[in-house]
């Protein structure tokens, strides 16, 4: 009896797993709203140094972003807290400008939180480095919420003579055509159950060595990131610097008539590029 309930069990969390297998969409399918990546200007900076940074947002047809709100914390609580502010009353509102960036200097307003915190003298000294956390919270007029954050270290003392750079995009081809750099040219038509080849190469130097927490020497891993509004990718990520992946023309409806496609580039050291969207004909 027992060994049949069991059995039982198995079998229906099977049928329930195989059920529900196809209704987990990739991470590359782009069906809602999706902050794609958070552009920052510079990656590190010094005492008194302003930064500026810019989303890319991908927002499904017919909807409309109602709101777009930033915050600056001076001190990240880590990846563990999903890096909430470690300060929570230290956490401020940016006002962004017309064109939707926001600009800040993280030093003013980190000293504005210490020396609020300290009774309203700033500390005679700041750490070595401090773990700023820019917050991104996106909604639209569908209801859908999205945020993202990037942290962006402060140095007090100055920052680093070879501060960290954003990757950036050598080269961009669809089905053997270079769409990117710009004005590069059109890609082929996807053919419904075909696939089209898509190749990336990022600059070697984007690859930055670099002195981890510890002290210890490394090299920037270079993670590339594929999305799509049709069809499907191979992978919806890879490493490296010159790398490839298929874009299928798998679960398409009878109205996609074109596949609009991004690339984001990440060094995973808050460096972001992004390339796109490329529109890809649907062949009939």
């Amino acid at each position: 009896m027992r060994r049949s309930w069991t059995r039982a069990v198995a079998g229906a969390l099977a049928a329930l797993g195989s059920g529900c297998a196809s209704d987990f969409l990739p991470a590359s399918y782009l069906n809602d709203l999706r902050v794609l990546a958070i552009l920052a200007e510079p990656l590190e900076v010094g005492p008194g140094q302003p930064v500026t940074l810019r989303s890319a947002l991908y927002v499904p047809p017919g909807a409309t972003v109602t709101s777009a709100a930033w915050t600056f914390c001076p001190v990240s609580a880590g990846s563990v807290a999903a890096y909430a502010c470690a300060v929570p009353q230290c956490e401020v509102a940016l006002v962004p400008a017309a064109d939707g960036s926001v600009t800040a200097n993280p030093t003013e307003l980190a000293l504005q939180c210490l020396a609020g915190a300290g009774g309203g003298s700033p500390p005679p000294a700041l750490p070595e480095v401090l773990q700023t956390v820019f917050r991104l919270q996106v909604e639209t007029d569908q209801g859908q919420r999205r945020e993202a954050v990037l942290q962006i270290p402060l140095y007090p003392a100055g920052a680093p003579p070879d501060p960290n750079l954003p990757p950036t995009i050598g080269s961009v081809e669809i089905g053997g055509v270079a769409v990117y750099p710009p004005p590069g040219s059109a890609p082929p038509s996807l053919a419904r159950g075909a696939a089209l080849p898509v190749h990336v190469q990022v600059a070697p130097s984007s690859a930055q060595p670099y002195l981890d927490a510890a002290g210890v020497a490394r090299v920037e891993t270079i993670t590339v990131s594929y999305f799509t509004t049709a069809g499907r990718f191979a992978d919806d990520r890879s490493t490296g610097l010159d790398v490839s992946v298929e874009l299928q023309g798998t679960d398409l409806g009878p109205a996609d008539a074109s596949a609009d496609v991004w690339i984001v580039v990440r060094d995973l050291r808050g460096g972001q590029a992004l390339a796109g969207p490329f529109r890809v004909p649907v062949a009939p």
